[in-house]
């Protein structure tokens, strides 16, 4: 399967120790297909893994799945889930210790080739590893520019759950281990073709479609965007176009490519991205900006991101600027900080968006607060300000000073993207985040626009890890997302905890309404642990 997680914006690296204490809340008797996407059962698991040596994780993978083996017979779906999420939880963190006990021959591991055998011939002590690691199911995986990672066979869990699971877990399950029987990319280039790609992207697309309440929606979501920017744009050493900077230079076997992808399949969402595609590359714009235009096709398409109007001339930084200074000119230019000192603080007109709402014209505009020096303790944060276009005339609908993002040292946070939270409101997403005496987190500010009104609705940490530097590190993600309520104006928001040493592997699904005072995340997704 493509590792997008190694691509996206992270604030957090994965630990990859011999130590883990991995705290992380798993979930209870749920079926991907349920309706309402609520829980139907509750179970708590915190793992906490000692530095075992390989030889008792590889004994207790084992065991666990010859445990399973014999339970699955006659079990029911729901049931069948929990024993692969508890077995998921397991695997991925002993995958990260063991990584971390068997360095020496896994960082020679790519040198171990032999140009006369066309094989990787390891020398006799990694050969005995290797095979010990096997017995598990668990086998070295080369990602290309010398590096090799760990990772269980394709088919480690479709070969034991066979079809005892839910159907949106069979499904995901399976298309993960037919992708991982061939590597998607190495040395930045793809290493299969762009018509493969397709058909990858093709897939998500109906597993989205088929289930769109599944614990694995967040990940498909992700998977499908990925896949979709790879196949029209290439990575690095395999791209679409000859030079970016002229759009022109679309590789010809590229656009036929993509023609015929719209002629067998232009009734998909994915035909109606290649066909925006295609239309853009001919219309003179820069290659970030039909970048950044099919992001955005492929959010509203799949992730019910917000439908971006065009740039409106007559409303540029210059004019913001002059509708915010009244404002800003009474706001304090610095800070106070510690022992009575203070840091001046810069701000910066940071992203401009225009979008429709009730039929009315709207910009939102983000600007970025950060210490000059970026200092401790001094934090930074993300100020959101609305406008209106009536007749010809720009004016202040709302602002939000200090709305969110931030964090230590600085940091301003940055603006994340606009989702729909219903047919007459708005969601501006922020994110911030923090590094410091070990600790590394970040999280997601959204701010509602709605009656021409901004006010925030929801603070959500997504990744919280900590490295005490003792050999024990604790760590948790999730991962969020709107979803249409029934008979209700504002989206349900649906929070996916999982593993964070591998993130495709979600682990508990939770259903929270919106109320007056917005979204009522759970404690334990809302500390940032300092």
């Amino acid at each position: 399967m493509k590792n997008i997680f190694r691509k996206g914006r992270l604030w957090l690296p994965l630990c990859v120790i011999p130590a883990i204490m991995l705290a992380c809340h798993g979930d209870g008797k749920k079926n991907g297909n349920n309706k309402n996407g609520k829980d139907s059962g509750q179970v708590t698991t915190t793992v906490d893994v000692p530095a075992l040596s390989t030889e008792a994780y590889v004994a207790g993978i084992i065991s666990r799945r010859a445990d399973i083996a014999r339970q699955l017979p006659g079990i029911k779906a729901a049931a069948a889930a929990d024993l692969y999420h508890a077995l998921a939880l397991y695997t991925d963190t002993a995958l990260a210790a063991i990584s971390g006990n068997e360095t020496s021959w896994l960082d020679e591991y790519a040198n171990y080739y032999s140009d006369e055998q066309k094989a990787v011939v390891p020398p006799a002590k990694a050969a005995l590893r290797i095979k010990l690691l096997a017995t598990a199911g668990i086998e070295p995986w080369n990602i290309g520019e010398g590096y090799t990672e760990l990772r269980t066979e394709p088919a480690f869990y479709t070969g034991l759950f066979k079809s005892s699971l839910p159907a949106d877990y069979n499904s995901f399950l399976q298309l993960q281990a037919d992708e991982d029987t061939v590597l998607y990319s190495a040395d930045a280039g793809l290493v299969i073709s762009f018509n493969q790609v397709g058909k990858r992207v093709l897939n998500w697309e109906k597993f989205l479609d088929t289930y769109p309440g599944s614990i694995f929606t967040a990940a498909a979501r992700e998977l499908y965007a990925g896949y979709t920017l790879d196949y029209l744009f290439g990575e690095d050493n395999t791209p679409a176009f000859d030079r970016h900077e002229d759009l022109s230079s679309l590789y010809p076997e590229n656009k036929q490519e993509y023609l015929s992808f719209v002629q067998q399949h232009g009734d998909t969402r994915t035909g109606t991205v290649v066909k925006r595609f295609l239309q853009q590359v001919s219309t003179g714009i820069t290659y970030g900006e039909l970048r950044h235009d099919i992001q955005n096709t492929i959010g509203i398409l799949c992730a019910g991101e917000v439908s971006l109007a065009p740039v409106q001339p007559d409303f540029h930084a210059a004019a913001i600027e002059k509708l915010t200074a009244p404002v800003y000119d009474t706001v304090p230019s610095t800070i106070d900080i510690a022992e009575g000192a203070s840091e001046k603080i810069n701000r910066k007109l940071d992203s401009i968006m225009y979008f429709q709402q009730d039929g009315q014209l709207y910009c939102v505009a983000i600007f970025t607060n950060s210490g000059s020096s970026g200092g401790a303790p001094v934090s930074g944060w993300v100020d959101v300000w609305a406008f209106r276009k009536t007749a010809d005339r720009w004016q202040t609908a709302s602002y939000l000073l200090n709305a969110g993002g931030g964090g230590m040292y600085g940091n301003s946070g940055y603006f994340h993207k606009l989702v729909n939270m219903g047919a007459h409101t708005t969601g501006i997403v922020i994110s911030g985040g923090i590094t410091h005496m070990g600790s590394s987190v970040s999280w997601d500010d959204m701010i509602a626009f709605t009656g021409e009104e901004l006010r925030p609705v929801m603070n959500i940490v997504t990744d919280d890890s900590y490295d005490g530097g003792t050999g024990n590190s604790k760590c948790r993600n999730c991962k969020w997302l709107l979803q249409p309520a029934a008979g209700r104006e504002n989206y349900d928001l649906v929070i996916i905890s999982g593993s964070c040493l591998r993130g495709n592997t979600p682990l508990k699904r939770i259903l929270v309404p919106y109320s007056k005072s917005g979204y009522q995340v759970p404690e334990e997704f809302m500390d940032k642990g300092i």
